[in-house]
This record gives C-alpha cells, sequence and structure tokens, in this order.
C-alpha cells in the first residue's frame, strides 16, 4: 500500500475557527483518532473503505492503541427502490416531493409513513447477514415479513377508486344493511357495517371501474357480504336483486366484487408508491378510524391513514 498524506497545510480561513490553524489532519488519520479517542469497539462500514480501515490500523499501532474490531459489507440494492439522497433532498427543497415523508424518497420517515414496521425492515437485513458480497433484493422480502407481523390486527374495508354508480333494485326495506367481519379470520374482532339507504326498494352503490368493464348483461353479480343480483343493463348500470346466498354466486362462478353505498360513503385520498393520488370513496366505517391505524383495503392492498377529515388521507403500503 503506497505512502498516504495525513495532514494538509491550508492559509484559507476557517468559517469557525479563523486563521487559529493551519495543519489540518486529514480524512484517515481524522477518522484513527477519532475512532479511539471516543472509544469505539466496533466499526461497521461498506467494502469500498477497506482501504482506510488498513491505514487506521497502520495509526493506531504507531500510537500502541487498542484497535477496534472493523467489519464490512457489500452493497445492498433493491430492485425495485430508487435510492438517491441526493436527487430526493433536490425534489423535497424544489417542492417536488411533499416532503421526506414522500414514499418517492425512500426514507424512513417515508416508510413509517407507510405503515412499514421497522421490525419488518430489520428481519429481513438480519436475515441477509452481514457479507462483502454485493446483494440485490426486492422490497416484497420487506413486505412479506410486513405482512406477517401486522395482518392479525389489520382491520379490513372497502375502497372503490372513482367509482361508477349503480342503481339497485328489488330491495326489501329490510335488507338495508350488510355486515361484514373486521378480520375474516378473526370472528372475535367482531364486525362492521355497512348501511344501504333503500327508497322504494332502490338504493345506489359505487364499484370499481374494473369490475365494471368486467359485466355482461343478464349476468349474476354479488357484492360481497350483501346480495346476488342480476345485471339488468350497463348504461345506466342497473342491478337487480336475484337472491342473498352466497352459494347462488358460487354455482354460476359469478364474481364477487367489492363495493361503497353513495350515501354515507366517506371521501379518501389514496397515496401511491410513485407519489400519484387516487381518488375514491371509502365504506362509512372508515370515518371512525384513527390517524396511524393501518388497514387493508380488501382487493386493493394494506394502507396507514395519516390524515383524518375531509377527505381522509391514506398512504399505500403494499398488496
Amino acid at each position: 500500500m503506497r505512502d498516504h498524506v495525513i495532514l494538509r497545510i491550508s492559509e484559507t480561513e476557517h468559517p469557525r475557527v479563523g486563521t487559529k490553524y493551519r495543519v489540518w489532519p486529514l480524512l484517515e488519520y481524522s477518522w484513527g483518532i477519532d475512532d479511539h479517542e471516543l472509544g469505539i469497539s466496533h466499526i461497521v462500514r461498506g467494502k469500498d473503505l477497506v482501504k482506510e480501515g488498513k491505514i487506521e490500523q497502520h495509526i493506531w499501532r504507531i500510537y500502541g492503541w487498542q484497535e477496534p474490531e472493523l467489519l464490512y459489507y457489500g452493497r445492498l440494492k433493491f430492485d425495485d427502490a430508487k435510492l438517491s439522497k441526493s436527487k430526493s433532498r433536490l425534489e423535497v427543497q424544489q417542492g417536488t416531493y411533499t416532503g421526506w415523508d414522500d414514499p418517492r424518497t425512500w426514507s424512513m420517515q417515508s416508510l413509517e409513513k407507510r405503515g412499514i414496521d421497522p421490525q419488518a425492515l430489520r428481519k429481513v437485513m438480519l436475515d441477509l447477514g452481514l457479507s462483502v458480497v454485493d446483494i440485490s433484493i426486492s422490497m416484497k422480502s420487506v413486505y412479506s415479513e410486513n405482512r406477517k407481523l401486522r395482518d392479525a390486527d389489520t382491520p379490513r374495508a372497502f375502497f372503490v377508486r372513482d367509482p361508477v354508480w349503480a342503481t339497485t333494485s328489488n330491495l326489501p326495506s329490510d335488507i338495508n344493511t350488510a355486515e361484514i367481519p373486521v378480520h375474516p379470520d378473526f370472528p372475535e374482532q367482531g364486525v362492521r357495517k355497512i348501511p344501504l339507504s333503500v327508497n322504494n326498494g332502490s338504493g345506489v352503490v359505487g364499484i370499481s371501474q374494473t369490475d365494471y368493464k368486467r359485466m355482461k348483461k343478464g349476468s349474476l353479480v354479488r357484492l360481497k357480504d350483501y346480495a346476488n343480483f342480476t345485471i339488468e343493463d350497463l348504461k345506466p348500470l342497473e342491478l337487480k336483486l336475484h337472491s342473498l346466498d352466497v352459494d347462488g354466486i358460487r354455482k354460476v362462478s359469478g364474481p364477487i366484487i367489492h363495493w361503497i353505498p353513495k350515501e354515507e360513503s366517506v371521501p379518501v385520498e389514496l397515496t401511491m408508491i410513485d407519489g400519484s393520488i387516487e381518488a375514491g370513496f371509502g365504506e362509512p366505517s372508515i370515518s371512525d378510524l384513527k390517524k396511524g391505524t393501518f388497514l387493508q383495503f380488501e382487493r386493493v392492498g394494506f394502507a396507514r391513514i395519516y390524515h383524518v377529515g375531509d377527505p381522509v388521507r391514506v398512504s399505500f403500503a403494499h398488496k
């Protein structure tokens, strides 16, 4: 290893101490001194700094100091996350990003806002271990661990992006509420109720654009946990009550779709990972949830409420 410069002479005025000093330590020398004076026992750094570590060891041996243990790791790359502190800083300063909790920064603040449990990230890192080999992984590994950690305590809810409104008919006046489990695997968590305003046997519900595009006139569809309907017309969308039993839809292998009532639905803005905002409506129970609640929008994905109001603002976490 070639000789390295450890000090330099500079006559330039220092912004903090002026011209009091003219000889200044360079990086490796200052690191070696600082690590000793601070009582550092372990140094964990990227493998690109192996050379600097050897210089520090040389300095410690000259002074006869106890040497900290040096540990190196390879570069960790997330295939589906673009990490750039300099770019994110610029975008935040220019107002392109809403702040450091904008999902496009991939900062710890942004992961917290989305509801990613720190233990999920920690578990993935521990499973990878410390290695000098460069590693590429997917954020799906973090999402999988987050799902395992949070799913059991995560309430469910319906959310429909940019809904298509459908008129329902032939509804008895007493069939005006859907009772749906808060969590399908844990009945002890209770039920959430979705009221449907019925006037003269008719009500209005919203369904997703995706489900609407798949509909065929005359076929059956089930509004999840409510009832089965015959598609009477597509433009405008008209649904007629067919039956209540879920077996009716299963016999014909018909679709079971999520929905929201037009009356009492809650305006929701869902911020996606790419920073885009998807506006829609959620079921009435969402208005009872507190800021910070982690929930699952059925058939959409997991998300975290970061603003309670009109609209409720939610940050998408993962599928």
